[in-house]
């Protein structure tokens, strides 16, 4: 048998056990619709990206194979089939116009002499004003052992000689300049200045040597301005050359051509196609990463805006080739599109966390609605649980209330009944039937108010109490009610009475004796020993109160409020040890609400109970006490 502590832990645990289920089972089943949704958005990310990455795949062997057939249809005595240019500008614009029509859009057009140097694209032109003469004296003299001569040749050489270089190629003036600058023989924006002029015509041993020498001798503004000139893009030709170099085009030159003449190749970070010409050069084009890339970022973008281009080379597209088109849906989705073996396109979401953001916004509608219908599951298990507990605890009151009524009638009726036949056998002494007649009136009188107390609570519950309501002073229904406990208990104290004549309100009066009654045998039944009793009757906040007060053992707080319901009694020993009913303070209650007041309690374990009924008086609100 379970204690009732016990009980209702059983109750709390079978509670939220079936509380959580459900909600449990929302949340599983969400979280695997939102897992659901977002692989869903990824694999349909994957097939987006994948169809780019064919289409874009298709585009580029149609040109190429275009390109191809139109290269080698190109006649012998056409645009490429002339002479060698030897100016240092570069081929001849007819046969730089015909390789640009040739080549496809994301290569560039590539003329080789018979040593392998690059002709086209051409090497950027030099200044159009040469170099004035003597500057190459000027140039040995600003070196010579002298200092003094040397200060005056390079302060001449830097004032005249701007485009002057060595029989090598190299720029001199800004060697010079920058060896000056420290000692301001030079103005510093004149430096930065030649720089952003002639960056461009720079090779990439003299970037790197003017870079080190403006950070060490500029400052300020023009050390940004210059560092910006020498850090910018390097030309498409040194790129192209460059990518060449890496790429072993020497070795795919040395490949047999197909029967159109053509030697197509894929080396290093390069790919395309080259024809032999009858005077040695070879012609064509070359896919690398900055035209690659200049195509798929450029204007006509053969790519849908939300797919973003990546030109992976060297260690970074080594392994394209072996890659899955679309990776697992675990990471974000992407396609590798090879190109040349250190050359790749990669394809990938424009936004890559649209599809994150899209779970998460999944993810917090199901918090928000898991949350929902947990509360709901919650409230209707609370609801249902409140009820189930109502009902139980109404049943078990119920039963405890037939038992007590029970046990307080059945104790007058046996008396009544023994007396009575005692009296009729004849078995008592003539001197003995006056006590006998005086306690069957007792008992008749104690089962008569037991029976109008359960009658009174039956019409207070229906709602038909103090209907024959008049003014009338409460002092005088109090003191009624108070004379007829003292002479029912003689044996008790008197009671203290401090009654205001002038407190006057609209009441029954036999309902208002019938509450001080109940206060009073209350009082009795829970604190015999702690008389005697106050009765106050006091005009309070524009009503009457009438409180009746003990010094008995108190009532704990958390039952002082449970005790006016039907068939409720304080949980300890002394009530249990105490017969009664439970419906005297429900009673009460019902007779001050039915009078539009209400009732309370005051008290504390150890320091006695003061109970107060509260009504409105003749023209007052009706005030209701917590």
């Amino acid at each position: 048998m379970l204690s009732p502590r016990a009980s209702r832990l059983r109750d709390w645990a079978l509670f939220a056990a079936a509380a959580s289920v459900p909600a449990i089972c929302v949340g599983v089943l969400g979280l695997r619709a939102v897992s659901n949704e977002a692989d869903g958005a990824r694999r349909e990310v994957a097939l987006g990206l994948a169809t780019a990455s064919a289409r874009l795949s298709r585009a580029i062997d149609q040109e190429t194979d275009r390109a191809e057939a139109a290269l080698a249809a190109l006649r012998s005595d056409g645009p490429l089939g002339g002479p060698l240019d030897s100016s240092p500008h570069g081929p001849p614009e007819s046969a730089a116009a015909a390789l640009a029509a040739i080549a496809p859009p994301f290569a560039a057009p590539v003329l080789l002499a018979p040593d392998r140097s690059v002709l086209l694209p051409a090497q950027a032109a030099p200044p159009t004003a040469p170099a004035p003469d003597g500057c190459a004296a000027l140039a040995r003299a600003a070196a010579g052992p002298d200092a003094q001569a040397r200060a005056a040749a390079r302060r001449d050489f830097l004032a005249r000689c701007a485009e002057a270089r060595s029989p090598a190629g190299r720029w001199l003036w800004p060697v010079l300049a920058l060896d000056a600058a420290a000692d301001r023989a030079v103005d510093h924006g004149a430096i930065a200045a030649w720089l952003e002029a002639h960056a461009a015509g720079l090779s990439e041993p003299e970037r790197k040597a003017a870079a080190i020498e403006v950070d060490a001798a500029l400052s300020g503004e023009p050390r940004e301005r210059a560092a910006a000139a020498l850090a910018a893009p390097r030309p498409e030709r040194d790129a192209l050359v460059a990518e060449l170099r890496r790429g072993g085009l020497d070795a795919a030159l040395r490949a047999r051509p197909d029967a159109r003449g053509l030697v197509s190749f894929r080396a290093g970070a390069a790919a395309g196609a080259l024809r032999a010409l009858p005077d040695g050069r070879s012609a064509g084009f070359v896919i690398h990463g900055s035209s690659l890339a200049g195509w798929l970022h450029g204007v006509a973008r053969p790519l849908p805006p939300d797919v973003r281009a990546d030109v992976l080379a060297g260690a970074a597209a080594a392994g394209a080739g072996r890659a899955p088109v679309a990776p697992e849906l675990g990471g974000a989705p992407a396609a590798l599109l090879p190109i040349a073996p250190e050359l790749a396109v990669r394809l990938s979401p424009a936004d890559p966390a649209a599809v994150e953001r899209h779970a998460a916004r999944g993810k917090r509608l199901l918090v928000g609605v898991g949350a929902a219908a947990t509360a709901l599951a919650l409230g209707l298990a609370a609801v249902l649980f409140a009820r189930m507990r109502a009902a139980r605890r109404s049943s078990e009151l119920r039963t405890d209330f037939v038992a007590a009524v029970s046990h307080e009638l059945r104790t007058p009726i046996a008396s009544v009944r023994m007396l009575s036949e005692l009296l009729e056998e004849g078995r008592l002494a003539p001197d003995e039937h006056r006590e006998v007649f005086e306690a069957l009136g007792r008992e008749s009188r104690r089962l008569g108010e037991t029976v109008e107390r359960l009658l009174g609570f039956s019409r207070m519950m229906a709602g038909r109490a103090a209907e024959g309501r008049a003014p009338a002073r409460v002092a005088d229904a109090v003191a009624a009610s108070i004379d007829t406990f003292e002479e029912r208990n003689p044996e008790m104290p008197r009671v203290v009475r401090e009654l205001d004549p002038a407190a006057e309100a609209s009441i029954d009066a036999g309902q208002i004796q019938l509450a001080v009654d109940n206060l009073l045998a209350n009082a009795l039944k829970y604190a015999p020993l702690a008389a005697p009793y106050l009765v106050r009757v006091a005009r309070e906040r524009g009503g009457v109160a009438i409180a009746v007060e003990d010094r008995g053992p108190g009532i704990a707080r958390r039952d002082q409020r449970r005790i006016f319901e039907p068939f409720e009694r304080a949980d300890d020993r002394l009530s249990r040890a105490v017969s009664g009913s439970g419906i005297g303070l429900s009673l009460v209650r019902h007779v001050a609400r039915a009078h539009g007041g209400g009732a309370r309690v005051d008290s504390e374990p150890g320091r006695g109970a003061a109970f107060t009924l509260w009504i409105p008086g003749p023209r007052g609100p009706k005030e209701h006490t917590p």
